[in-house]
């Protein structure tokens, strides 16, 4: 669907520089929904008329855009709101979808309470006969699936974890409630192709492109409290992180 929710404006003579102004605007519309999840943008054209802006303007603005994780290209078909994008921050999904402004729900396909497993023990750190929270969910956004994900929690440390209802609760926020706080997380990301069986789930060819996520949280004391491994929808679900250069060497040279 082509979207032509962009209001008109002026970009102003002001310090920032009219691009960033310009993505501030379109962010402004994705975040407060008036452009949709999988909207097609108005042409650069359009946008240009609409803002009386240069089509250099246009392009760097959908390029600052796309960095932030909010649009994409297609080589053919103009520019698209994104669906989801896993930033660089440690964010659930639900409390990113609620930044975003979308709709987040599950369909759970799991939930148990049960002993930890030797191997899940030592993923966890976990004592002798720990509790954990076993959760496969289908992730949804707008009723769309865009993903599924299994995670073992360490309900030892947070014991409401078993009691949520988790079609539409957060399992971060559970962990926040009873005074645990996801601090870091270290992931591991691979393409992949999908199965028939799990394609089914996301309504999505078999052998689709997906992303295999692998992710262990930790929380602000360095506890380790959930390992988790998920299987995104390729053209549904992006993720985005930042690098830096480590500082050069000391040679000893002046």
């Amino acid at each position: 669907m082509v979207s032509s929710s962009l209001p008109t404006a002026t970009i102003g003579e002001v310090e920032q520089p009219r691009y960033l102004q310009l993505a501030g605007l379109m962010r402004g519309e994705i975040d407060g929904g008036v452009l949709q999840v999988n909207d097609r943008l108005p042409g650069e054209r359009e946008i240009c008329k609409r803002f009386g802006v240069s089509r250099t303007t246009v392009r760097h603005a959908l390029e600052e855009l796309e960095r932030m994780g909010y649009v994409r290209p297609d080589p053919t078909r103009g520019w698209f709101v994104t669906p989801f994008v896993e930033p660089n921050a440690l964010l659930g999904f639900t409390d990113l979808a609620d930044e975003r402004g979308l709709d987040a729900a599950s369909r759970v396909l799991t939930c148990l309470a049960r002993e930890a497993t030797l191997e899940e023990g030592d993923a966890l750190g976990a004592p002798p006969g720990a509790e954990v929270l076993e959760l496969e969910r289908v992730r949804l956004l707008g009723g769309v699936p865009v993903g599924i994900q299994r995670a073992v929690a360490a309900a030892w440390l947070a014991p409401s974890l078993v009691a949520q209802d988790y079609a539409a609760d957060s399992l971060y926020r559970a962990f926040r409630s009873d005074g645990v706080l996801p601090a870091r997380a270290d992931y591991d990301v691979r393409a992949g192709t999908i199965d028939t069986k799990r394609a089914k789930l996301l309504d999505v060819p078999t052998g689709a492109s997906v992303l295999l996520i692998k992710a262990t949280t930790w929380d602000e004391d360095g506890r380790r409290i959930e390992v988790s491994e998920g299987t995104f929808a390729g053209e549904r679900y992006r993720f985005r992180a930042s690098v830096a250069a480590s500082p050069a060497p000391e040679t000893g040279l002046r």
